[in-house]
């Protein structure tokens, strides 16, 4: 039977515990029965039991909430108010807004289940205040009736809603944080990252850079919530697995909310004469703090996956010049890229649904438009337009090419054993006004929750 609510509360409760205590994580269970999809592929046989309403949701659980005849009704939710250093993700929600502007003008989603369906967005505003996300999140669910929610911003603000949704059984898809909670998913199944995890962003950037300088000493800047420390964590587990030939120098932390610079930090950082500044934020003070890095200290500098794009890298002026960063996905802002295929289509798509010719290129509309590619997708692969049917796709996709993702890089999730979308990276070092891939793509499929101690 299902449970009540004062059931699961406790199973959560008790489950918080069992977890701290080191036990292991629920396994998947198989299903012999095979449906074919409308693609005519077959999804494999574990889909239909790794998310299972009858034993994860409340007696009065709705499937279908959301979806009025051919439309289904989504929510997101990210800064559109706030400090100037994060209301700049609103741009996200702007990229996810046009996608479904363009799937809607050119016809709609062709389903699995057959049918055609149009996409409406509901917007919830938060600030980037995890305080305020708990109401936005339930309006959104309770008011809105929305299907799903997608594309949502922050890890802090996601996080303060992850046991709510995943109670209420809501799909939460392509979420626009890479920390390492979300590879946690035998215990909140409602929840996939569209990111790759920080931790493994981390790994991918130190297995490169320890080939150059194999004993470097490291200065990190890392945000001062789960974002950064993730950086702050996978860093720290890296030079230990590796025999601690890298060292962390020093290590300061920053809040993007406090309407402060990163100067005193960067300053502060300076006094270690690190090899490497790994900055480990978001949003405008991200690469806003490398005109602070003091003339008499020369160390080769990272930055976040987060904050590459166009727009983000203008905020460090003219100071990003030979800057390493990691890419999963097409840059619309470089040159190289240009002419790839699905960049193309990009580029005309969004212009034709909205974003302007100068806003197109800016690396943030994009991140949303990949957001909502990877929703589509699902809903293309479901057997059933049901939220269960949606996630379950979402944990047994296999060798897929979505959006924007790199060519050569492709998604594939195997339930709780591999939980994360994208694992494949490059690393790439500024060069005047583009990238130059200075180690090629590397795909760690299945491996990112051990990078983050998982």
């Amino acid at each position: 039977m299902r449970r009540s609510m004062s059931g699961r509360l406790l199973v959560v409760a008790l489950t918080t515990l069992l977890i701290a205590a080191g036990c292991g994580k629920d396994e998947a269970k198989s299903d012999s029965s095979a449906t074919t999809v409308a693609d005519g592929s077959t999804p494999p046989a574990t889909a239909e039991s790794f998310v299972d309403p009858t034993k994860d949701c409340l007696a009065d659980f709705n499937p279908t909430a959301g979806i009025e005849g051919d439309t289904i009704k989504v929510g997101t939710i990210g800064p559109k108010t706030g400090a100037i250093t994060v209301t700049i993700y609103d741009r996200v929600t702007k990229g996810l807004k046009a996608y479904f502007k363009h799937v809607n003008d050119t016809g709609g989603v062709k389903a699995g289940d057959g049918k055609t369906y149009k996409l409406e967005l509901e917007e919830g505003d938060d600030s980037y205040d995890a305080n305020k996300t708990p109401a936005v999140a339930k309006d959104l669910v309770e008011s809105k009736k929305v299907f799903a929610m997608v594309g949502s911003i922050g890890t802090e603000t996601n996080l303060a809603v992850r046991s709510y949704l995943n109670e209420q059984c809501v799909p939460s898809v392509a979420l626009g944080t890479g920390s390492p909670e979300w590879g946690k998913n035998a215990d909140s199944r409602w929840y996939i990252g569209g990111l790759p995890s920080y931790a493994t962003e981390a790994v991918r950037f130190l297995d490169y850079y320890k080939t150059v300088k194999p004993d470097a000493k490291i200065a990190l800047l890392y945000q001062s919530d789960d974002f950064g420390k993730s950086y702050q964590t996978a860093i720290k587990q890296f030079i230990t697995d590796n025999g601690g030939t890298m060292s962390l120098a020093a290590e300061a932390s920053f809040d993007p909310k406090s309407g402060q610079t990163t100067q005193a930090s960067v300053t502060e950082l300076a006094q270690s004469k690190a090899d490497l500044l790994f900055v480990g934020l978001s949003g405008s003070s991200c690469a806003g703090s490398l005109p602070f890095v003091p003339a008499d200290w020369t160390p080769d500098r990272y930055l976040s996956i987060t904050c590459s794009g166009k727009l983000a890298l203008s905020f460090g002026k003219d100071k990003v010049e030979g800057i390493y960063t990691s890419q999963a996905t097409l840059d619309p802002g470089s040159a190289s890229d240009a002419t790839d295929p699905a960049m193309v289509a990009y580029l005309a798509d969004a212009v034709a649904a909205g974003i302007s010719a100068e806003d197109v290129s800016d690396g943030v509309h994009a991140a949303g438009w990949g957001f909502g590619s990877i929703f589509v997708r699902a809903l293309e692969k479901s057997p059933e337009m049901t939220r269960d049917s949606v996630m379950n796709t979402l944990w047994s996709l296999q060798d897929e090419q979505i959006g924007l993702i790199r060519p050569g890089n492709t998604v594939n999730t195997d339930n709780d054993k591999d939980p994360w979308l994208i694992e494949g990276l490059r690393i790439v070092q500024r060069a005047g006004t583009d990238w130059t891939e200075v180690a090629p793509l590397l795909a760690y499929e299945g491996k990112s929750n051990g990078f983050a101690g998982n």
